[in-house]
């Protein structure tokens, strides 16, 4: 065995644990990153970021590692649904939100983050690819053990983020448990070939049994995604299975009919997946240890923001790191208070969204109906749909009352 020691070891190069090894080690402290991949590829994950999100990575010094790994800037948002001739939809400025950011980024994860792993790198950070079988101890002096090909190796280290995502194994080693809920269900594919769909156009929308999200990339490609109810999540399984993912986009509320998706080829991995919200049943840190990203909990990813929270647990842990030698755990509990309130507010908007765009069926369809002509005479009916462009402490306390979502949906009625 061999034995090393790190102020920090990062268990996972995800978007966050990679922002957060690259912050820490630019900042002075030794750090190692371990990734049970030998190699970065598409695992399938969330390839869009914020506005607000930008603004985190920009201040965690990572932001130029979207642009190199490919990111495009997407400047309209476009709804469309069953309810609403195509000619009639009107698109979204996103670029007015948060100026100095400008519109979210869509961009290939696995690519993103072995930049950022290699930058990490430069800042002289240590990156340990196929690490298996990783085991954590915590403690005032945090032990990790990992496999590699070349044998059993230990790090001992004076405070571990977990970063692990939704696996949780690192939380799991900690004794923290997640209460799951799952909100129907979800698939997502990289697609090549797009046809003439606008660059720096995204959409969402609804109709029949989908709710569907396409995001555009570099070079005709584009990331997929699909919502549909847990009694069909089979529907996609076996062979041609990325093939029927891609002809469901052939919609009557798309321009020609979703022409300029269903033209497109598969190039990459189909993943299909239960949709779920997760919520601790304890603090998220012990004594040398603190969970960032999805280990800490997540809302349903219907709402999209779960690589901006990355990015902001990545700043807010490493500020606290940086900010002085005091690393017990009570030194983290205004990270742990601001995320409470983040999530709390994102897990409300997140039930909007899904009630609205990813609910099925004719009640469904009306209630679409009644809360866009609602909105359509009252923006402040649309106030959390803000939480996918800027920071949930930026949208106005109305839209997290009490009686906000049951207002929004008897007054459309």
């Amino acid at each position: 065995m061999t034995i090393d020691h790190a102020d920090v070891v990062v268990v996972g190069s995800g978007m966050g644990g990679a922002a957060a090894a690259c912050r820490l080690a630019a900042g002075g402290l030794s750090v190692v990153l371990l990734e049970k991949q030998d190699a970065f590829t598409d695992l399938v994950r969330g390839e869009w970021l914020a506005p607000w999100g930008i603004q985190e990575a920009q201040r965690l010094g990572v932001l130029d590692c979207f642009a190199v790994g490919g990111a495009c800037e997407m400047r309209r948002w476009v709804t469309w649904d069953e309810a609403v001739p195509p000619e009639e939809v009107e698109s979204v400025d996103m670029t007015r939100f948060i100026p100095s950011a400008g519109g979210p980024l869509s961009f290939p994860h696995h690519t993103v983050c072995q930049i950022m792993a290699e930058q990490a790198v430069a800042s002289g950070a240590r990156v340990v690819m196929n690490a298996a079988k990783i085991t954590v101890t915590p403690g005032t002096e945090p032990v990790v053990t990992y496999r590699t090909p070349g044998g059993l190796h230990e790090l001992r280290a004076r405070m571990v983020l977990g970063a692990t995502g939704r696996v949780c194994k690192v939380g799991r080693q900690i004794g923290v448990s997640m209460t799951s809920a799952t909100h129907e269900w979800g698939g997502a594919l990289m697609v090549e070939g797009l046809g003439d769909w606008p660059a720096e156009t995204q959409a969402l929308g609804t109709e029949g049994d989908v709710m569907f999200m396409v995001f555009p990339q570099e070079a005709g490609r584009a990331r997929l995604y699909m919502n549909f109810p847990t009694a069909n999540q089979h529907r996609y399984r076996g062979p041609g299975g990325p093939e029927r993912f891609i002809a469901d986009f052939e919609l009557e509320c798309l321009p020609d009919r979703g022409k300029a998706v269903t033209v497109a080829r598969p190039a990459g991995p189909l993943a299909v997946w239960p949709r779920l919200s997760t919520l601790p049943d304890r603090p998220t840190l012990t004594e040398g240890v603190v969970l960032i990203g999805d280990e800490a909990g997540q809302t349903d990813s219907v709402l999209g923001t779960g690589l901006s929270c990355a990015l902001r647990d990545a700043r807010t842990v490493s500020e606290v790191l940086l900010g002085g030698d005091d690393w017990r755990p009570a030194a983290f509990a205004p990270f742990l208070a601001e995320r409470a309130f983040r999530m709390g507010r994102l897990h409300h908007g997140a039930e909007i969204v899904a009630k609205l765009h990813a609910s099925f069926g004719p009640e469904a369809l009306e209630r679409r109906r009644r809360v866009g002509r609602l909105a359509a005479r009252h923006f402040g009916a649309q106030v959390t749909g803000l939480l996918n462009l800027v920071a949930p402490e930026d949208v106005p306390d109305f839209g997290f009352s009490e009686f906000f979502a049951e207002r929004l949906f008897r007054e459309s009625a």
